[in-house]
């Protein structure tokens, strides 16, 4: 070739450098799809609270933190702050509460070489302690015993897998909480990740409240409530369950207690807690 190169050859090799630097070719797609999870926060109108949140990739092996990576929080659409994830994929970012209610948090990345965009919800419950909570095991406002397969494999997006609401809980507890009761929703099903059944309760427009995972076991239980009392809320009036070890451990502690029997149960229930077997009966029991 005389030490020239052909035009032709010349040509396929900008065509192929061309490629590689392509937006949308492999090398450009090698992002993480993260998942953003944001915690629940309950505070006191006026206070000083830590907004959380955790970057993760999911495995089949497990979760993974993602480090490094900018979390941007907005509060009720408001701009709050940005801080950067940690070894582990956790954020923390304080934010001083202002107006009573249950505000929204959004935690976003929105642009990052490494990670995909993606963002995550949670609420910032902004609860006066005059209104009284409620506590509600969520077993009770899904369809059947309120048990829920495991799954083989870690997986995402399982919201089909918790089934269906119970029959008008939704409007009771929204009626429950419109004016009166701040709620609380307990989840213990670990084949079911808890910003997942959050996702649900939005789904089906459940009330707005905070999601705290806790095993319906007396003392788990007992350890939830005390952690309340050391943080000042000492309002818990009322809760609604479906286990004897959770009608006695609420009776006990003189809450009042509204219990969904449930039929593999033989022990007879305490005689405080109020039997039902509608959500239709529930208002009248509070």
């Amino acid at each position: 070739m005389n030490g020239v190169f052909p035009f032709q050859f010349v040509l396929s090799i900008f065509v192929g450098i061309g490629f590689l630097l392509t937006p949308g070719t492999a090398a450009a797609q090698d992002k993480v799809k993260g998942h953003l999870i944001v915690e629940d926060v309950l505070a006191r109108p006026g206070t000083s609270v830590m907004l959380k949140a955790a970057l993760i990739e999911k495995g089949l092996l497990g979760n993974k933190g993602l480090g490094g990576e900018t979390i941007t929080f907005t509060v009720q659409g408001q701009h709050a702050g940005t801080a950067l994830t940690g070894g582990d994929g956790r954020v923390f970012f304080e934010f001083k509460t202002h107006m009573r209610g249950n505000h929204k948090i959004v935690a976003t990345v929105e642009s990052s070489p490494r990670v995909e965009s993606v963002e995550g919800t949670g609420n910032l419950a902004s609860w006066e302690r005059r209104r009284p909570i409620l506590l509600v095991d969520f077993s009770t406002l899904v369809q059947g015993d309120g048990s829920i397969p495991l799954p083989t494999l870690p997986v995402v997006g399982s919201l089909g897998a918790l089934g269906k609401p119970q029959e008008n809980a939704a409007h009771a507890l929204s009626k429950l909480t419109e004016f009166y009761y701040n709620v609380i929703y307990l989840h213990e099903h670990q084949g079911t990740a808890l910003h997942e059944t959050r996702e649900w309760l939005r789904q089906h427009e459940f009330p707005v409240g905070i999601t705290r995972m806790v095993p319906q076991d007396p003392k788990a239980l007992l350890a939830f409530m005390e952690k309340l009392k050391e943080g000042g809320w000492d309002n818990l009036e009322a809760a609604i369950g479906r286990t004897w070890e959770f009608a006695q451990t609420l009776v006990k502690n003189r809450v009042k207690t509204v219990i969904f029997p449930d039929p593999r149960e033989k022990k007879k229930y305490p005689r405080r807690a109020k039997i039902v077997t509608s959500w239709k009966e529930v208002r009248k029991q509070l």
